[in-house]
C-alpha cells in the first residue's frame, strides 16, 4: 500500500523562527549582524523587505553602541507574515527620537527610520537595561509544492 505524500510545509510557515546573536562594540560587529539577518531572511522573496530589516538591524545596533554603551544582543523572531526585530543593550534609558539633523551634522535617522519602515515599534525594559523592538511585515510565503 502506497503512503499518502503529505505537502511540505515552507519553513516560513511552520511557526515561529528565531536566530539570537550576542552583540558586542568590536569593529565588525554590525556587519555581523547585517550577514545574520540576510542568512535569516534569505527565502524572503520581496528584496525591499530584506533591505529595511538589515536597514534596521544596523541601525538598532548602531544606537545601541552610540547611546547605550554596551549593547546586548540582537534576537530576530519570524512567524507568518511579519519579523520582530529586538536589540538589547545597557542602558535604562528610553530611546528618544530626535528630528533629522540636516546635512551638516550627522545622527537624528535612526529612530526616524524606524518610525517610517516599520509597522511598529517600541521598547522594553529588561534587567538593568532595555530592548529596543520593532516589527516588520513580510510577505506571504510561496505555497507549498502540491503532490
Amino acid at each position: 500500500m502506497a503512503r499518502a505524500r503529505t505537502p511540505a510545509v515552507p519553513r516560513s510557515l511552520a511557526g515561529p523562527r528565531a536566530r539570537w546573536l550576542p552583540l558586542s562594540d568590536r569593529t565588525g560587529m554590525v556587519a555581523d549582524a547585517r550577514s545574520v539577518t540576510l542568512d535569516f531572511l534569505a527565502d524572503v522573496a520581496d528584496p525591499s523587505v530584506v533591505a529595511d530589516a538589515v536597514l534596521l538591524v544596523s541601525e538598532l545596533i548602531g544606537n545601541a553602541i552610540r547611546h547605550a554603551g554596551e549593547p546586548g544582543w540582537l534576537l530576530l523572531v519570524r512567524r507568518p507574515g511579519l519579523l520582530r526585530i529586538e536589540v538589547s543593550d545597557s542602558s535604562p534609558r528610553p530611546p528618544t527620537p530626535r528630528r533629522p539633523r540636516g546635512g551638516e551634522a550627522p545622527g537624528g535617522l535612526g529612530l526616524f527610520l524606524l518610525g517610517c519602515l516599520a509597522l511598529r515599534w517600541g521598547w522594553r525594559p529588561l534587567g538593568p537595561g532595555k530592548a529596543v523592538w520593532c516589527e516588520l511585515r513580510l510577505p506571504p510565503a510561496d505555497a507549498p509544492d502540491q503532490p
